[in-house]
């Protein structure tokens, strides 16, 4: 290599400042955070999230256990608990969808984050020699929803030729006839021109729009494109060839995840239990080769959950082949090198890796024909400035719904594709930017660029008004594979994607970049004087700019995952060596358990892969629907004894809200959460008061049950339910009646009045918490005790009326506590009539802005 990674002093530079531009950067996000909390309540959606399961309250065994929250495991959850009957667990190893993956232009801050795996490839000589370590940046999403939450959102099917394709190779049930009613099943179309369209649906839960801002230099490359020959088409209707303002998964402008689509509208289902951080470790299988349940760890605490029916993984394209080759399923000579038991030999498990490689760094410049200095293209400076941070929060508008990765998009064919086959080899994303419009504060971070190589192509230029053409290889016929590197399940596997591996691969790129440079020679953009970046990569240095020469070095420096990798539990019919899958899905050699996710395909399909991995879950759940439809006697339920002794029914399952200590410092620690990495002291630690940084945990149980409470501190115990009366119906004037008695001792509680917490063992009168149990300030052991002559810890200092709804604002008195530590609370009532026909009393309690939903 040409000493592209080595030390210079123009990287340094640029280093530094890109490190110090993240402050103000930072800044930015934090008060967009506090923006949309305070003004966005529909991005909160505080009232839908889902709610998660904790330990103590998961049962003992399951109909259906599935791994993995994703693009397919969230579909899958929604589908199997339509079920009354059915007992689902969904366990998810990251956590709830960060409020700021909503917003479509801070898409590229959550890769790295701490909702991404952050996996990144083995070292190579072939391909990402322009990033840091030889090693190429995998996003993958840890968090409820998955990729689907890191994504660009971006709505493609892929071509009908790719689904004949995997019937032909006789995976049963899969051509496109068969699977384009799963397409139509999952969309709501709000694009109006084809909401009537035979080839689109409406009332699914993925609802699909345009981006709702477009930069103006997207309209004069599809004008371009035009003057190229090319038709302004929906590629993903009749024909796929042609070019298109980007279809996209979003709901009103914002990001629509799985999540959002398929957890929210089934997470008040009693039937579904949701369990984050829960990291999958194996999948448990017993001498008769039937998977029986899974292990896994949460919060530290390891669990063995059972499933009576089936286990589905959902991991993904890395993880799934990795928790199978952990469970002792996979090729059995690398189980035994790595220490583990093979139970199935099943040789293609892991193999089969393709993914669509794209050329990054194809950015071109171009002259702002605005005099007035308005922005024609994506510029990080003005997204965000006050007026516009203003306008997304009070008017719903603005540049902060554009999304730079690409606005638009085409499929073509280069000259190694017959262009009568409507059977496109490469996908152009149209992005109105390039990483000099950044800083370098987040497209060089995702990318994992070296410092070198962004100065050279970028400092130069910063911020000057850009735009990129971004090809990629749509079928690559080179294979990569995923393997473990030990044992432990907490270590990450092996990447080796193999770009380039077939030389093909590398020709038919290059011809995608002409592609674009062609686009770019068309008058609606030369009238823009639009001109190749004239910086070349340090590691190119020796080749002329755009040579086949240069592009081909472009292309192994500054490669690009577009994020995409399937085919490594490929499923087959049985007389295929490498298939891992049936083509119902069903693991070779294991009884109960299936692999629903992008893994399963046998070829990459001709485009995004997050629509067809929806619709490969939305097939998936019918298939498991019929197949237990048919074969109703042949298991054995959950017996009772299984279920963990929980006092409550699944009705009456207690809802998990997070109550906090301090709101404003969790939005702080949650938006610093999406820059891990910083050098240490670079940002402050950002604690509360007494020294933790986490949420005061409640769980509200009915029926007058006792609530099951952990309090981090008496300093932070904002109260709990005690006693609370059982109520048939709402009676507003009997309840506003308990919950303003003076004397928290002498009546019971409905409303969250604060309860003193004192040792079982102390002497009457004295206020001795128990000692912690974890570093985290949790107790080993709470629970009030009712002593006559106690001094309350708490008293009520004011009452006043709000909108006809009763506020309380608690002063905290003691040694530690001062008035302005006050909470302000208030609630109000409806009655409700349940599934069964049952009566009941609904309380909404308001507490800091934020909405919790309490039944009794």
């Amino acid at each position: 290599m040409s000493g592209h990674g080595s030390f210079s002093l123009k990287a340094a530079l640029s280093s530094t400042r890109i490190l110090f531009g993240l402050l103000p950067g930072l800044g930015a996000m934090i008060l967009l955070r506090m923006a949309v909390h305070l003004y966005r309540p529909d991005i909160e959606d505080s009232d839908h999230r889902v709610a998660d399961r904790p330990l103590e309250g998961l049962y003992e065994c399951y109909d259906f256990v599935i791994i993995g929250a994703g693009s397919a495991g969230a579909v899958v959850a929604n589908r199997l608990s339509e079920n009354p009957e059915w007992n689902v667990l969904l366990l998810e190893a990251g956590q709830d969808e960060n409020v700021l993956a909503d917003i479509p232009s801070l898409f590229p801050v959550l890769q790295t984050s701490s909702i991404d795996w952050q996996f990144a490839t083995e070292p190579s000589e072939e391909y990402c020699l322009s990033m840091v370590d030889t090693r190429c940046k995998w996003p993958r999403g840890k968090v409820l929803g998955g990729s689907s939450v890191l994504n660009a959102m971006l709505y493609i099917r892929g071509n009908k030729r790719d689904y004949d394709d995997w019937a032909r190779a006789g995976n049963v049930g899969w051509s496109f006839d068969e699977v384009f009613k799963y397409f139509l099943k999952s969309e709501d179309m709000r694009i109006p021109e084809y909401q009537n369209d035979p080839y689109h649906a409406v009332g699914g839960p993925m609802s699909v729009e345009h981006f709702a801002f477009e930069q103006p230099i997207t309209a004069k490359i599809l004008e371009a494109s035009r003057q190229l020959g090319y038709s302004t088409i929906d590629v993903n209707g009749a024909t796929q060839a042609g070019f298109t303002r980007s279809h996209a998964t979003l709901r009103e402008g914002l990001r629509c995840s799985t999540e959002k689509g398929y957890l929210r509208p089934a997470a008040r289902r009693a039937n579904l239990h949701v369990s984050v951080r829960s990291l999958v470790e194996k999948v448990l299988i017993d001498e008769k080769k039937t998977a029986y349940g899974v292990k896994f760890t949460k919060n530290g605490q390891t669990k063995i959950i059972k499933a009576s029916r089936e286990i589905i993984l959902s991991a993904g394209a890395i993880q799934s082949p990795q928790l199978l080759m952990l469970s002792g399923i996979g090729d059995s000579e690398h189980l035994k090198e790595v220490g583990i038991y093979p139970i199935v030999n099943l040789p293609g498990v892991g193999l089969n890796l393709q993914d669509h490689v794209a050329m990054g760094g194809h950015s071109f410049l171009f002259d702002n024909p605005y005099e007035n200095g308005t922005d024609f293209s994506f510029n990080l400076n003005t997204v965000w400035s006050l007026g516009n941070l203003i306008d997304f929060v009070v008017n719903k508008q603005g540049s902060l719904y554009s999304m730079m990765e690409a606005e638009a998009m085409a499929f073509v064919n280069t000259k190694y594709q017959d262009p009568t086959e409507d059977y496109p080899d490469i996908q152009l994303f149209i992005a109105p930017t390039a990483d000099n419009m950044d800083g370098g504060l987040f497209g060089k971070r995702a990318n994992g660029l070296t410092d070198e190589t962004y100065a050279e192509l970028y400092e130069d230029i910063l911020f000057e008004p850009s735009f990129s053409i971004v090809p990629l290889l749509l079928r690559p016929k080179s294979r990569g594979y995923v393997k473990l590197k030990d044992s432990n399940p907490f270590t990450p596997p092996r990447i080796y994607p193999n770009y380039f591996q077939d030389p093909t691969d590398i020709k038919v790129l290059i011809e995608g970049a002409r592609i674009a440079q062609a686009l770019v020679g068309q008058p609606a953009l030369q009238e823009l004087n639009a001109r190749p970046n004239p910086h070349r990569n340090p590691g190119c240095a020796k080749h002329e700019l755009m040579s086949d020469e240069h592009l081909e070095c472009q292309a192994r420096h500054h490669s690009l995952t577009i994020y995409h990798p399937v085919g490594t539990c490929a499923m087959g019919p049985p007389e295929n060596p490498y298939a891992v899958v049936d083509p119902r899905l069903r693991v070779y050699g294991i009884k109960g358990l299936r692999v629903v996710d992008g893994s399963v395909m046998p070829t990459i399909v001709s485009g995004n892969t997050n629509a067809p991995i929806i619709m490969i879950g939305e097939k998936a759940s019918d298939m498991i629907k019929e197949d237990w439809a048919e074969a109703i006697e042949e298991f054995t339920q959950c017996n009772q004894s299984y279920r963990q002794a929980d006092q409550l029914t699944n009705d009456d399952a207690p809802e998990r809200i997070q109550l906090s200590r301090n709101r404003t410092l969790d939005l702080l620690n949650e938006t610093l959460a999406l820059f891990p990495g910083l050098p240490e002291g670079f940002l402050p630690r950002v604690n509360s008061k007494n020294g933790t940084n986490g949420a005061t945990s409640f769980q509200a149980t009915s029926k007058g049950g006792k609530a099951g409470t952990s309090l981090p501190n008496s300093y932070n115990s904002i109260g709990q339910f005690h006693d609370a009366p059982s109520y048939a119906t709402c009676d507003t004037e009997r309840l506003n009646s308990y919950s303003q008695r003076p004397s928290p001792y002498k009546t019971p509680l409905y409303i969250f009045q604060p309860i003193p917490y004192y040792n079982e063992n102390a002497m009457q009168g004295q206020m001795t918490p128990y000692p912690r149990a974890n570093p985290f300030g949790g107790y080993a052991k709470t629970r009030p005790v009712h002593t006559k002559n106690m001094k309350p810890h708490y008293k009520q200092t004011s009452l006043r009326p709000l909108k006809g709804k009763p506020i309380y604002d608690w002063g905290v008195l003691g040694n530690r506590h001062r008035s302005d530590d006050a909470k302000r609370m208030y609630f109000e009532t409806k009655e409700i009539v349940t599934s069964k026909g049952r009566k009941e009393c609904k309380i909404w309690l308001h507490y800091n802005g934020v909405n919790y939903e309490i039944t009794t």
